[in-house]
C-alpha cells in the first residue's frame, strides 16, 4: 500500500504540478496581455478623475472669485446708489431753495406792485380831494361873490360847505 500511496502521491504530484505550471503559464500569457491595458484603464481612470477634481477644484475657484467679484459689485452699486441719492437729495434740496427764494421774489415784486397801486389810488384820491376842494371853493367863492352879505350869511354858507365836506376824511 505504501507504493500505491506514492504513484498516488507520484502521479497526483505531477498532476498538481502541471496544473501549477500551466497556472503560472496562463497568468503569465494574461499578465502579459491584459496587465497592462488593465494598468493603462487603471492609469486613465486615476488621471480623469484627477482631471475632474482638478476641474472641480478650478470651478470652486472661479466660482469663489465670481462671487467675490458680485459682492464687490454689489457693494460698488450700493455705494453707487447712495452716492445718486445724495446727489438727487442735494439737487431736490438746491431746487427747493431756488424755488424758494423765487417765490419770495415774486412775492417781493407783488408786494411792490401793490405798494405802488396804493400810492398811486392815494395819488388819486388826494388829486381827486384837491379837485373837489378847488370845485367847493369856487362855489364858495362864487356864491360869496353873487350874493354880497353879511357876516352872518357867510358863517351860515360856510358852516353849508363844511357839512357838505364832513363825511370826507383826509387820508395820508
Amino acid at each position: 500500500m505504501n507504493g500505491f500511496i506514492l504513484t498516488l502521491d507520484q502521479s497526483f504530484l505531477i498532476d498538481v504540478a502541471w496544473q501549477l505550471l500551466n497556472t503560472v503559464i496562463l497568468c503569465g500569457v494574461l499578465s502579459f496581455l491584459l496587465y497592462k491595458p488593465v494598468l493603462k484603464f487603471m492609469e486613465k481612470r486615476r488621471e480623469r478623475i484627477q482631471n475632474q477634481l482638478d476641474t472641480a477644484d478650478e470651478k470652486l475657484t472661479d466660482a469663489g472669485r465670481l462671487k467675490a467679484e458680485y459682492e464687490k459689485k454689489l457693494r460698488e452699486i450700493n455705494t453707487e446708489r447712495e452716492e445718486i441719492l445724495s446727489m438727487a437729495r442735494t439737487r431736490a434740496a438746491q431746487r427747493e431753495q431756488e424755488i424758494i427764494s423765487q417765490a419770495k421774489k415774486e412775492a417781493e415784486t407783488l408786494k411792490n406792485r401793490a405798494m405802488t397801486d396804493i400810492q398811486r389810488e392815494q395819488e388819486k384820491a388826494k388829486d381827486e380831494m384837491k379837485k373837489q376842494i378847488i370845485e367847493i371853493s369856487s362855489a364858495m367863492a362864487s356864491r360869496f361873490i353873487k350874493a354880497s352879505i353879511d357876516e352872518n350869511q357867510q358863517k351860515k354858507l360856510a358852516d353849508e360847505v363844511i357839512s357838505e365836506l364832513g363825511d370826507v376824511k383826509w387820508q395820508n
